[in-house]
């Protein structure tokens, strides 16, 4: 049984809002970058996918919420954590803070349900604090069982190497699969 929405009392603007970031997200789907892209320095684009798909309200409030609480993102990030930085807005951390801070985020487990629409958060135990790759961080597209099971992100077009590049696909996840494992959070977007 397909799942689309848990709550019932969730807003038609906020459905609608849903579907316009699933919408964008599939959309992204095959974008890629080659071996001259630099988590740390390049532009936002396509493989961004969380980004990209949330614009423009997600970079804005990023932006204001820096102005609100620079010490904590400089905490998070140290010193050039800034909106003046490309992977400030790449950093899975600075996001989920960012929504934290917005009553968005919802740890794995937690109430409202996982929904399509909503971004979906990954630690993977070899991810360090500042890496900035954008593998961290995707689009719930479709929910089955109260669950995410399948997800729009960028991930290495050569698993074994992350320098290789990285290319923008829709992911099934299982229960216990290596997605699923990694799986800690989610969060409606702005």
């Amino acid at each position: 049984m397909a799942v689309t929405d848990q709550a019932s009392d969730t807003s038609e603007a906020r459905l609608a809002r849903r579907a316009n970031i699933v919408q964008a997200a599939r959309a992204l789907v095959n974008a890629s970058v080659g071996t001259e892209f630099d988590p740390v320095h390049s532009a936002l684009c396509a493989v961004d996918v969380v980004m990209v798909a949330g614009a423009p309200w997600l970079r804005d409030g990023l932006e204001r919420d820096f102005s609100k609480d620079e010490a904590g993102y400089r905490k998070i990030g140290g010193g050039a954590n800034t909106p003046q930085m490309a992977y400030f807005f790449r950093s899975a951390a600075n996001l989920i803070h960012y929504l934290k801070r917005q009553n968005f985020y919802t740890p794995r487990g937690s109430m409202p349900a996982p929904a399509a629409g909503m971004a979906c958060f990954f630690d993977w135990d070899d991810r360090g604090r500042f890496n900035f790759t954008p593998d961290r961080v995707g689009i719930i597209i479709k929910v089955e069982n109260v669950r995410a099971a399948e997800i729009v992100l960028a991930t290495s077009v050569d698993l074994r190497n992350v320098q290789s590049g990285f290319v923008v696909k829709r992911v099934k996840v299982h229960a216990g699969d290596e997605f699923d494992r990694a799986l800690i959070g989610y969060s409606d977007l702005p």
